[in-house]
């Protein structure tokens, strides 16, 4: 059986309805998500087709043969994503859950090529990191202007 009260109808004004805010939103709780082991990239390059000046071929500079190992990213806590208007603008905002990059290792050779895979060419380099750890936490605004 339900109370009396609860069959009461009020009529609300529109101005009174105005300051009224129904707020709904999306929350996505992480709880220790890791992404780990090892990772592998064969090519990253970025290059140009005609070249320059009296260096009229193509070429491409980049990093191959990198391997990644450790814990790449780890997510904690809670992020919630809403969607709101002022009126004049619509805007996203996404607050993240507390991001942590490492503790990682990685390895790459640094090259020029003609070759957009980079195969042939020579080697600038080999780039070496070791136990990289970060941590973000924040807040993202997305609106057009």
């Amino acid at each position: 059986m339900l109370p009396v009260a609860s069959f009461a109808k009020t009529a609300i004004s529109d101005s009174d309805l105005e300051t009224v805010v129904a707020e709904a939103g999306v929350s996505i709780s992480f709880s220790n998500l890791t992404v780990g082991g090892s990772v592998g990239l064969s090519v990253a390059s970025w290059g140009d087709s005609d070249g320059f000046d009296t260096y009229t071929s193509a070429g491409f500079a980049g990093i191959n043969a990198v391997t990644i190992t450790g814990n790449l990213t780890t997510l904690s806590g809670t992020a919630n994503l809403d969607i709101g208007s002022s009126g004049s603008t619509t805007s996203v905002s996404i607050i993240m859950p507390t991001v942590t990059l490492g503790t990682m290792n990685a390895a790459a050779t640094l090259k020029l090529s003609t070759n957009k895979d980079l195969s042939g060419g020579n080697v600038l380099g080999l780039l070496g990191v070791a136990g990289f750890s970060t941590q973000m936490t924040g807040a993202i605004g997305v609106y057009a202007h």
